[in-house]
């Protein structure tokens, strides 16, 4: 007598190569309607990262100025297509050579595509912090959507969006 019987074992079934071509084609579409808009959200971030940046800067050359004894904290900044910005104790110093003691540099290969298209140096001194208010730079893409960099007249560092264009940050006022 037999104790049960055994089904015979059914075929395992994969996928076809048909169906391995569709979904490749379907990705591979997919993919190019992706990757234009992931580079330019990319672009928008480092313009972003590059006037907050700034503005960090700012906001510790200002609290570097107030430390007892630490004297004027000066904020070089030089627009153009090689733009850079420098903090540190000396004024007017060359971003691509800084002199012992800067406190922190940056330069246009830090955020490729971006550019500074204003910028004013300013120095805090902690025994007026008034005196820094007003513009300090301005950061834009090829596809024009600027950013500026402000010091408010309590020396702190603001950014806004002088066309509105931004998401992130208010419109400029002035």
């Amino acid at each position: 007598m037999r104790r049960g019987t055994t089904a015979a074992p059914s075929a395992a079934r994969g996928i076809t190569l048909i169906e391995l071509v569709i979904a490749v084609a379907i990705v591979a579409v997919l993919m190019s309607i992706a990757l234009p808009s992931f580079g330019e959200a990319m672009v928008r971030s480092r313009l972003r990262a590059a006037a907050q940046d700034l503005a960090l800067g700012l906001g510790n050359a200002r609290l570097e100025s107030l430390r007892g004894g630490a004297g004027p904290v000066h904020v070089t900044l030089k627009p153009g297509s090689s733009w850079c910005w420098a903090v540190g104790p000396v004024a007017d110093v060359d971003c691509h050579n800084p002199p012992p003691g800067t406190l922190h540099v940056v330069r246009a290969d830090d955020y490729v595509g971006v550019t500074m298209t204003r910028g004013v140096s300013t120095s805090f001194d902690g025994r007026d912090t008034l005196a820094s208010a007003g513009f300090a730079a301005e950061f834009d893409l090829p596809q024009g959507q600027p950013l500026r960099v402000q010091v408010t007249p309590l020396g702190r560092a603001t950014i806004c969006s002088p066309r509105g264009s931004s998401p992130d940050f208010p419109r400029c006022t002035s």
